[in-house]
């Protein structure tokens, strides 16, 4: 069953670390992945297929069936941005895995209408063991992949809307060298980011809307809507000359609490990106302006960063007000351009 098939695209890992935040995406304050470790750091190196001892009952394992000629067999769901990665190069990961747990493993071809994989031993035992080690093997592949999608609050709306359109145009009218109207996220996107994943099919995007469904559980301990006061700008690193993202200052403490409480939730299901995974708490803030913007309208030999004193020294303490939040969306990332407003929503929780 061996074949050669494209691997799913990655990005290389980044040492680098931003000074305030360690985070993945942009509009969390930086443009590059950071890791957690040398071993990642430094490239992809393969996971320890070995490191089971910590292992807990996997979901799946209940769906193994007894076939009548006493064999074991488990149909396991994985999106085919994987395949590439399981297989191996002319097949070696998927014979290595196999040869381990004494298994055949049948992965669909990319034309087939199933994206379950086939798991098959004449033990229980070995079928489980398979199993572990293509979780370890997925995880290990998605903390190479691009983020897909985010969790988001709107903010475009209200007062806090009105005052952002106008420090937009008084730091436009300013003239400062280096800024211009690129930089600014879109009055039409301003949000706040909950949470960062990587949701490879509709399968995946479908588990990810019901793990936030769950999220209203916490609800009952606070007081909803939440309410949101946004005072006060910040760069997400320590040179205000040159700069990659300035924010708006969030004070929320219950909506800090319950996001808090949705990222350790997430954390638990093997969908986040790589930056959710390794961070405690959410950092709460509204996203002004970020070098990203500018190259992606322009072009991408723009400079990284920009000059925020002047902006910093004028507007530091500028109040864009208050505003509530009574909903949560699981959002497409970069997917405000396709249809001209906030961005694309897979799932909403309303509360």
């Amino acid at each position: 069953m061996s074949r050669n098939v494209l691997a799913p695209p990655t990005q290389r890992m980044s040492h680098n670390r931003n000074y305030r935040v360690n985070i993945v995406h942009d509009d969390f304050g930086g443009s590059k992945w950071n890791s957690a470790n040398e071993k990642t750091a430094k490239g992809y190196e393969e996971p320890d297929l070995y490191a089971d001892d910590d292992y807990e009952e996997d979901s799946a394992e209940c769906n193994i069936e007894e076939l009548p000629n006493g064999s074991f067999k488990l149909a396991l769901h994985v999106p085919k941005s994987f395949y590439g990665g399981l297989i191996g190069f002319k097949g070696s990961t998927k014979r290595r895995i196999e040869s381990e747990t004494q298994t055949e493993i049948y992965v669909p071809r990319q034309n087939e209408t199933s994206s379950d994989l086939l798991i098959q031993s004449s033990e229980r035992s070995n079928v489980c063991a398979a199993l572990r080690k293509i979780r370890l093997l997925i995880d290990s592949l998605r903390k190479r992949m691009r983020p897909t999608h985010f969790l988001a609050v709107p903010l475009n709306k209200g007062e806090v809307q009105k005052h952002f359109i106008e420090l937009k145009q008084s730091i436009l009218d300013a003239q400062l060298p280096g800024i211009d109207q690129e930089l600014f996220i879109s009055e039409r996107c301003i949000h706040l980011t909950l949470g960062v994943y990587v949701l490879l099919d509709d399968a995946e995007r479908k588990d990810a809307v019901n793990v936030l469904q769950s999220c209203r559980q916490w609800l009952v301990d606070f007081k909803t809507p939440f309410e949101i006061k946004v005072k006060g700008l910040e760069i997400m690193n320590d040179d205000p000359s040159s700069a990659r993202v300035l924010y708006a200052s969030v004070e929320a403490p219950e909506l800090q609490e319950f996001a808090d409480k949705c990222l350790k939730h997430f954390q638990t299901t093997g969908l986040c990106a790589t930056d959710n995974n390794e961070r405690d708490s959410i950092k709460l803030h509204m996203t002004v302006l970020n070098c990203r913007y500018r190259r992606e309208n322009k072009n991408k030999n723009d400079r990284d960063s920009f000059d925020a004193r002047e902006i910093l020294k004028r507007f530091g303490d500028y109040d864009f007000g208050t505003t509530q939040c009574n909903e949560v969306h699981m959002c497409v990332l970069n997917s405000s351009k396709e249809v001209d407003e906030f961005y694309k929503t897979t799932g909403s929780l309303k509360f």
